[in-house]
């Protein structure tokens, strides 16, 4: 019986995409580990110019000759590192620095040979490559004909006045010149272009005569000394900065050159002549001033008939591409403008708004102001009305004058309400504010009502103070009233505003609509119409660029123009890159500019190592005896340090940028070869060895290169140390809880669980203060000590416990009993029998807790600041810097950083398994 096989393919793609998924991050960080440029985020995930350096500057750093700069002025001063070596140490650490400042020197002239005699060898071959260069350009250029002529072919004839509107697009966004393509796009328009044509005539005429005027002028000046005769003839020389067939600036040449110097200097040199001569002179001056503002005036009839014709070719869209095209563009000229200005009403209604409901808030501000002194008033009414009612009259002057002026404010106060309250009459969301005004108005209409009966009682104690009363509550509503008075009158205005820019918008909305349904009944025309006028213009763009292409090119000069011009040709129409077409040309040209950049900065290279040399001489001859009178106790500061790392940073910054430029260049050239580049493969790649090892000499290393090692062992004790610590705890903590029955098991073993729900960052301020305390009685337990950071860690062993009880419990009692019964004790029982079957869960805590640790980041930066007792975590932090990030020792770090991780792995990765899977299942 035949068995079927089946195919599981979609499992399989399934694998494969999981697999390139889980590998590509490793992949990225090997890969960008050895890159030299540390792109880490480039296209190409793989470069060819690749280096060890960075896990060498990690593992064995080496000292540039900026660092050891600074090493030198440390060990001489006795700071940083060296605080507290003797005098002969720090004589020695001095005397191997300069041995190793004297090895680099030599080494760098050993690269800037290499780096000179490496391009000049191929910068020799490379020019007489040129005429093959140019034998392949005008091959190219050839293929290049055929491939227009062929796209012509493709995209057929148009009719006149398509040709027309198209060339009239183009004259809009292009300046006029007489040179160019521009004349070519004007013969195209023929008899439609005649005002063009006839300017561009008269100014080529005027252009001419200002150039034989200005020799006619400097005819006249030979044999005529005057003081400043060569600023005048510099100044006549320079008139065509300002003229030619593409352009004219009149105005800036008769301010800067004309009244300046020319008219100026020749006036008085003509004052000084015969009759004969000056009048000569003079004629000459004359007719050059003429003639350059004639050409000036011509010029802007070219501009000003260059956009009437681009005018009166834009109105031949319905000739060309039929009326509902021409309505088309119209429609969707209006439609921009109108969705333009729903755009600015929309900014301007939502100004609006917002001041509405400031205004709104203002409203709520004053009614509590309002509703206090309405029950004051509400409250003053019945004592006077019983004053009133008893018509014991009681005046005098003064009384009479006090109320009077109280009851005017009120007279006052009610107008300003009652006019407020009118215009907030027909004003929505306003209804509380109007009803606490009316209850006000009806208070102080009291008064003024009763004004008469109670000026009469004016002299009573009871009115005299309830005038006090009204003038106080006068008081706090002349606060509020002028201020509502206002922003009820902005309220109006803005609310006004605001619905006639939202009717307004409502109508545009609608024009909107209709005209985007014009849009659509004609975009199936219209969309014919944009591609005809499409193929017009690519048809003209062609036909400009086929000007030249008949004529041979015979310089690199003529190449490089040529492919210029045809660049966004190319990539426009044919989606064909002008860098991947003239390889050639581009290869060749990007060698020189490397060949440029490496011979700059080998310059200023050779200008750094000369000046270093001479300052290091200099340095060595007294750095000894400063030393020496330093630990005599007289402190002295040496300039020379100072001159030194101001020369490096000087220099070494150009040489640093020019050989990254070339560096770069070279890498394009390698990765980039073309058909004669090959064999310059090897000799290119040397030299961007040298280039690369000259920057690795001279560069300013990181600090962290020289910790890196430092920080990796301080995490690998710390993590062994706890892993140790954690398994010898657990594995007796948890004993009991598997093996014995005791009062508070249960309790113990949910306290234990209890503690996993609470991350131990909560508990860091605690943990700090802790350790603060401890160090104050055994430092090696304190703040900032690697014996602090593994008491911390050792705290988090509930997890293990946990694990270590579930797997004591799949162990069968018998075996312990029956070694008790061959004499063992309870602790023998556990320590011999036991533990060796509890290996696997012992070496799965040990593996987790280690990895745990050895990445743990956040506790080790808080408690830890000394540099040198940084873990390996803490210290990977320090490749990433604010503004970038430097990725290949980042990643090359994190790589190395794995090692120890794996190593521990793989000694123990026997019991993993057995570990975690036992301890699950409970006989």
């Amino acid at each position: 019986m035949a068995v079927e096989r089946r195919i599981y393919w979609l499992r399989h793609l399934v694998l494969i995409a999981v697999v390139i998924i889980v590998l590509f991050p490793m992949v990225w960080l090997v890969s960008t580990s050895i890159r030299r440029d540390q792109a880490a985020f480039s296209s190409n995930l793989f470069s060819s110019r690749v280096t060890l350096q960075h896990y060498r500057n990690l593992l064995l750093p080496e000292r540039s000759v900026g660092r050891l700069i600074l090493d030198l002025q440390s060990a001489t001063y006795a700071t940083g590192d060296y605080r507290g070596k003797s005098q002969e140490e720090l004589k020695k650490n001095v005397e191997s620095y300069l041995v190793k400042f004297d090895s680099l020197m030599e080494e760098s002239q050993r690269m800037v040979s290499n780096i000179e005699s490496g391009m000049a060898s191929i910068e020799k071959d490379v020019v007489s490559k040129e005429k093959k260069i140019l034998l392949e350009i005008n091959e190219i250029r050839i293929n290049d004909k055929e491939l227009f002529e062929n796209r012509l072919k493709q995209i057929g004839t148009f009719e006149e006045p398509q040709m027309a509107y198209a060339v009239g697009r183009i004259l809009e966004t292009t300046v006029p010149s007489l040179e160019g393509v521009y004349p070519f796009y004007v013969d195209l328009l023929g008899e439609r272009a005649a005002p063009i044509t006839e300017a561009m005539e008269d100014y080529r005429q005027k252009y001419e005569s200002t150039l034989k005027y200005r020799d006619e002028t400097l005819k006249a000046l030979v044999g005529l000394e005057f003081e400043n005769r060569e600023e005048v003839i510099k100044s006549l020389n320079s008139i065509d900065k300002y003229i030619s067939l593409s352009s004219v600036d009149y105005s800036e040449w008769r301010r800067v050159e004309w009244l300046r110097v020319i008219n100026r200097y020749l006036r008085e040199v003509e004052s000084s002549l015969s009759e004969t001569e000056a009048s000569v002179l003079n004629q000459a001056r004359t007719n050059l001033y003429d003639s350059f503002k004639a050409a000036g005036d011509a010029w802007e009839v070219i501009l000003s008939s260059n956009e009437k014709v681009s005018q009166e070719l834009s109105s031949l869209a319905g000739e060309a591409f039929g009326s509902d095209y021409y309505e088309y563009i119209e429609v969707r000229e209006t439609l921009s403008g109108i969705e333009n200005s729903i755009a600015e009403l929309k900014k301007s209604l939502a100004v609006s708004e917002s001041a509405v409901l400031e205004l709104e808030d203002s409203f709520e501000i004053a009614i509590p102001t309002v509703i206090s002194e309405t029950r004051k008033l509400s409250a003053l009414i019945p004592p006077f009305e019983l004053v009133v009612s008893k018509g014991i009259e009681s005046s005098n002057s003064i009384s009479n004058a006090k109320l009077a002026g109280s009851l005017d404010g009120v007279l006052s106060a009610m107008e300003t309400i009652d006019l407020v309250n009118g215009q907030l009459a027909d004003i929505k969301n306003v209804e509380e504010l109007s009803s606490e005004l009316s209850e006000l108005s009806s208070k102080l209409s009291w008064f003024v009502d009763n004004r008469e009966v109670l000026m009469k009682v004016s002299g009573n104690s009871e009115i005299s103070k309830g005038a006090d009363v009204i003038n106080i509550a006068l008081s706090n509503l002349s606060r509020v009233l002028p201020v509502l008075q206002t922003s009820v009158s902005d309220y109006i205005e803005v609310s006004k505003s605001a619905k006639e820019a939202k009717s307004r918008l409502q109508n545009l909305e609608i024009e909107k609509e209709k005209l985007l349904d014009t849009i659509s009944s004609h975009e199936k025309e219209a969309k014919k119409a944009e591609e005809t006028y499409a193929h017009a213009l690519e048809a003209i763009n062609i036909r400009s660029a086929m000007l030249h292409i008949d004529r041979e090119i015979l310089s690199m000069e003529e190449a490089r123009n040529y492919v210029s011009s045809l660049t966004n040709l190319l990539n426009s129409y044919f989606k064909i890159k002008a860098s991947v077409r003239y390889r050639t040309l581009f290869w060749y040209d990007d060698f020189v500019k490397a060949s440029t950049e490496a011979r700059d900065g080998t310059v200023l290279l050779k200008e750094l190592i000369s000046s270093m040399k001479v300052m290091k001489d200099d340095l060595a001859s007294k750095i000894y005896n400063y030393i020496e009178l330093r630990f005599l106790g007289t402190s002295i500061t040496l300039d020379d340090f100072g001159k030194m790392q101001e020369t490096y940073n000087t220099l070494f910054q150009q040489v640093n940028a020019k050989y990254q430029r070339a560096s770069r260049l070279i890498s394009d050239l390698i990765e980039k070869p073309t058909s004669y580049s090959e064999s310059y493969a090897a000799e290119l790649r040397e030299v961007d060895k040298s280039l690369f090892r000259a920057n690795q000499i001279w560069v300013q290393k990181e600090s962290t290169y020289f910790y890196f090692v430092r920080w990796l062992l301080n995490s690998v004790i710390v993590a062994l140390a706890v892993a140790l610590i954690s398994v010898t705890v657990a594995a007796l903590a948890a004993y009991p809880f598997s093996r014995m029955r005791f009062r508070g098991r249960k309790q113990g073993l949910l306290a234990l669980l209890l503690v996993q729900m609470f991350p131990s960052i909560m508990f860091m301020v605690a943990l700090y203060a802790l350790l603060q305390f401890l160090g104050s009685v055994i430092p090696f337990l304190g703040l900032n000590t690697l014996g602090g950071l593994i008491f911390l860690y050792s705290g988090g062993i509930a997890f293990n416990i946990w694990l270590i009880k579930g797997y004591y419990d799949t162990i069968s009692n018998s075996l312990e009993e029956a070694a008790m019964i061959d004499g063992a004790t309870k602790f023998q029982a556990f320590t011999r029998v036991i533990l060796p079957l509890a290996r696997p869960i012992l070496a799965v805590v040990a593996i987790l807790t280690f990895m745990n640790i050895f990445n743990e980041y956040l506790i080790a930066r808080i408690i830890l600041q000394d540099m040198n007792k940084w873990t390996y975590a803490v210290g990977l932090w320090q490749f990433s810097g604010r503004f970038e990030t430097s990725w290949g020792p980042f990643t090359a770090a994190a790589l190395i950083g794995a090692v120890p991780m794996v190593i521990f792995f793989l000694v123990l990765q026997e019991y993993i398994v057995g570990g975690l899977t036992q301890g699950g299942v409970k006989e």
